[in-house]
């Protein structure tokens, strides 16, 4: 509405809600536990908008995913900077962890920085492109109908970086590492994932076989993901 310009939108969002629906809404009843065969979530989107944990995914925040072995893919948007990926399976790819690890590697006082900059009071959401934030939404939807769909999609064990004005796309793998407690590198060394497009075996019905990835490419041997697809 008019009235809402300049606003942030999910402040204008809440209040279109309250207006249209202005009693309170029900209560909810006691939360029945979940049964103990009942399958996990099959794909967690993380999308902060915290400028450093765009940049930099925190691997605390992913503890619970991680031991559960819930895949999960990383998307974000900073001010005129997209980010998607990468698209981790639980012990077999690489992971925030991962990531953090192979920065430590190539300067040593990364960890230091970003502690610096997590430190302090909470930052105001940043603002950020519309239509750049809605291209890496559109982009991280597809990668993750992929992944549910069987495919092992290019996100995986890679983070795609998009920046206005020139939207020119870049790749950039994140391999497993072999400090990271994940164990990703350790078994990554057994078996290697399928091309881009591949059928996984977790499938009801075998795709046509496919040529491995070159030995850059993180490796994906069997892992507890399987059970939630």
């Amino acid at each position: 509405p008019a009235e809402a310009v300049g606003d942030r939108r999910d402040e204008t969002a809440r209040r279109l809600v309250r207006r249209a629906a202005p009693d309170r809404p029900p209560r909810r009843g006691p939360t029945t536990p979940p049964e103990e065969s009942a399958p996990g979530l099959s794909l967690v989107i993380v999308a902060p908008r915290d400028d450093v944990a765009v940049h930099t995914p925190d691997p605390t925040a992913a503890e619970s995913l991680m031991a559960s072995g819930t895949p999960h893919l990383y998307a974000g948007v900073v001010e005129g900077t997209g980010v998607v990926g990468p698209l981790v399976l639980p012990g077999e790819t690489g992971c925030a962890g991962c990531l953090h690890a192979e920065r430590t590697d190539r300067d040593p006082a990364f960890p230091r920085l970003v502690a610096q900059w997590r430190s302090g009071r909470q930052h105001r959401v940043p603002p950020c492109d519309l239509a750049l934030a809605t291209t890496v939404a559109g982009f991280a939807a597809a990668q993750a109908l992929a992944f549910l769909n069987g495919r092992t999609p290019s996100g995986t064990g890679a983070r795609w970086e998009v920046s206005l004005p020139g939207l020119r796309w870049q790749v950039r793998p994140v391999r497993p590492h072999p400090w990271c407690p994940c164990g990703a590198a350790r078994k990554g060394k057994q078996e290697h994932i399928p091309e881009d497009g591949g059928w996984r075996a977790t499938m009801a019905g075998q795709g046509p076989s496919a040529e491995v990835r070159q030995e850059a490419e993180p490796a994906r041997p069997a892992g507890t993901w399987r059970a939630h697809v």
